[in-house]
């Protein structure tokens, strides 16, 4: 497993590759590390290949949320079978669980995601967000079929991720 220091710049990267997503309301990234803890693949979450990711279809939620694939789901296709036995760092939100069932699948042992907060990520109707809500169901599988999980709240996150930020503007 990842030593503590080597965790915080898997998240790190993450967060990088989050900001490649053309999406404006959710920027989302993963890093795959194989069984030897090597980075095998990354991902961010998007349109499929071809289909144009282009603002319209971005602001249209419905559309959007059936069209786009998850960063965690792009890191699986990369990795391919390079997955069996790996890690998965995921920076920005829950796991869901449509991307729980892919990564018990392909073999992941660890899974270092946001810990789901239902109660505190509310959607604009006051209800829970369905990212945090489907994030439970995620942790109840993970737990389930004995993967690793390493919840991180939000603010821990955050701090993880905007300390590097501030380290290497200092060296710059």
């Amino acid at each position: 497993m990842a030593s503590a220091d080597w965790a915080d710049r898997y998240l790190q990267l993450a967060s990088f590759v989050s900001q490649w997503s053309k999406d404006p309301k959710a920027k989302v990234g993963a890093v795959l590390l194989d069984r030897n803890n090597w980075v095998v693949a990354l991902g961010y979450n998007g349109f499929p290949k071809g289909v144009e990711d282009n603002i319209e279809k971005l602001k249209n939620e419905k559309d959007k949320n059936n069209m786009v694939v998850h960063a965690e789901q792009n890191a699986l296709i990369c990795a391919g079978p390079r997955a069996d036995g790996g890690s998965i760092y995921v920076f920005k939100k829950p796991v869901c669980s449509r991307c729980a069932v892919l990564i018990i699948q392909a073999g992941i042992k660890k899974v270092v995601a946001l810990k789901p907060d239902p109660e505190n990520n509310k959607g604009e109707d006051g209800e829970p967000s369905d990212s945090h809500t489907s994030g439970i169901i995620s942790v109840a599988m993970f737990r389930e079929a004995g993967i690793c999980l390493e919840l991180i709240e939000e603010k821990e996150m955050n701090d993880k991720v905007n300390g590097w930020k501030e380290d290497w503007m200092k060296e710059t």
